[in-house]
């Protein structure tokens, strides 16, 4: 495992104790580097992540407080086995941008229906049971068929948080960037960029009124 960096908890105190030296010291800069916490966590990647916190302990090394922050637990750190580094979106996987990525075709309708068809059939086995009991594939949708509405149990909720958004939580958030990786890897060659989740049963109703066809 690889150690990323504190927790935001304890980065957050750790951020309060350097700034209550900050002001009783000359320091340079004078200010400790601020933590990526709350959205500063949710919107940064790994390598991001690892590298204010190397910029903070460089900082305290600097200005002679490393003990500040030298003796932290190992069970407060956050570590992953693989760092990510790629620009994070508002639903915490990679953001889409269109210089980064060639031109993608939309599917012959042929190919969209057996897409959809390996989905709806092993829905269970890419998503997980747990998932699949309160969710199911409704239809590909975009002009190139790039999205996917997922029919979601409005009383119940995904372990990453809610319908609409993610946990402040890595661990959580990480379950539906899984689910998005499992569910283009289901339809390869063929990727969705987002998935939308909706409490309508019927897709074309829906679609009707929020104005996609």
């Amino acid at each position: 495992m690889k150690r990323i960096c504190p927790n935001p908890s304890t980065w957050n105190e750790v951020y309060k104790k350097l700034t209550m030296y900050s002001k009783a010291n000359r320091c340079k800069p004078h200010e400790p580097p601020k933590p990526l916490i709350l959205s500063g966590w949710a919107y940064s990647n790994d390598v991001e992540k690892m590298h204010r916190w190397e910029s903070t302990m460089q900082w305290a090394n600097n200005n002679d407080c490393i003990e500040l922050i030298s003796l932290i637990p190992e069970d407060q750190f956050y570590s992953t086995e693989e760092a990510t580094n790629y620009t994070v979106g508002p639903m915490g996987g990679p953001m889409y941008r269109s210089w980064d990525y060639e031109t993608k075709e939309c599917p012959k309708s042929a190919e969209l229906e057996q897409y959809f068809m390996t989905l709806f059939s092993k829905w269970s086995d890419i998503v997980g049971v747990d998932l699949a009991n309160i969710t199911h594939p409704l239809k590909f949708t975009g002009a190139k068929a790039r999205r996917i509405l997922v029919y979601a149990n409005e009383n119940c909720r995904p372990p990453w948080g809610e319908w609409t958004s993610l946990s402040d939580v890595e661990s959580k958030r990480r379950t539906f960037t899984r689910m998005r990786t499992a569910i283009n890897k289901a339809i390869s060659p063929h990727e969705v960029d987002h998935v939308d989740f909706t409490h309508e049963r019927s897709s074309e109703q829906m679609f009707e009124q929020i104005g996609f066809y």
